[in-house]
């Protein structure tokens, strides 16, 4: 067995809706200042757009890659206005592999899924699963199928992050409690840690960014503790 030595990981989860904030405005380098700002290790991003007419065929992981200087992965839940719409992750670390897991979707349900990538991040040499995902907002059916998803095995420290669309007493979040552990929310976004007893939670706390998105983004500290895989 190999042996693992604690190290401290810096994680934000925002669901960035395509860019454009709650004051209508369209502006991708607002986006990557707020990221830059928090200097994380590991960022789970929703509504990423990919060359789509509405970014007039900007391509937002690209563009955020050149603004944090980070590795951006894209994971496509759909097609859309000639793009692609779905999650992504930035990374300052090396990335070993990725995969995108499409979400089981109801009749007539927006496709959703979830971008897993396996990764060493530079400041802990250590290899873990790092998960974005956004669940549907309508169909409790289509986010238990996304829970049940997230909670298959992975086989490395996992960190899960993205917009669940469920609150903390939803009955979601109990079922992805029987392996995962809560690091940091608000309301319906989280940050998510597996297995629990690997894991401690240094920092918590909710970024005061009101205009750039109508989400906030959650940001938390997180070390890995020693153990074996």
């Amino acid at each position: 067995m190999t042996p693992i030595f604690a190290c401290e990981l810096r994680i934000l989860a925002w669901n960035i809706h395509h860019g454009e904030g709650t004051d209508g405005k369209l502006d991708l380098p607002r986006i990557g200042r707020v990221i830059r700002e928090a200097r994380p290790d590991l960022v789970a991003l929703q509504e990423v757009d990919v060359r789509t007419e509405r970014l007039k065929g900007r391509d937002t992981v690209r563009e955020l890659e050149r603004l944090t200087g980070m590795r951006g992965i894209f994971g496509a839940s759909m097609p859309f206005q000639g793009g692609g719409y779905g999650n992504a992750i930035l990374v300052n670390g090396t990335v070993l592999g990725s995969r995108v897991f499409p979400i089981d979707a109801s009749e007539g349900m927006e496709p959703r899924s979830i971008l897993m990538i396996e990764t060493r991040p530079y400041r802990c040499g250590i290899d873990l699963a790092f998960l974005s995902t956004h669940f549907d907002h309508k169909s409790e059916e289509d986010r238990m199928a996304g829970a049940a998803l997230a909670n298959l095995p992975i086989g490395l420290p996992a960190i899960l992050a993205g917009d669940l669309n469920a609150p903390a007493d939803d009955l979601l979040l109990g079922t992805l409690m029987q392996h995962w552990t809560t690091a940091a929310k608000n309301k319906i976004d989280f940050i998510l840690l597996r297995p629990a007893n690997r894991w401690t939670v240094i920092e918590a706390k909710v970024i005061d960014e009101p205009i750039a998105s109508d989400h906030r983004p959650v940001f938390a500290v997180v070390k890995l503790l020693p153990g074996t895989e």
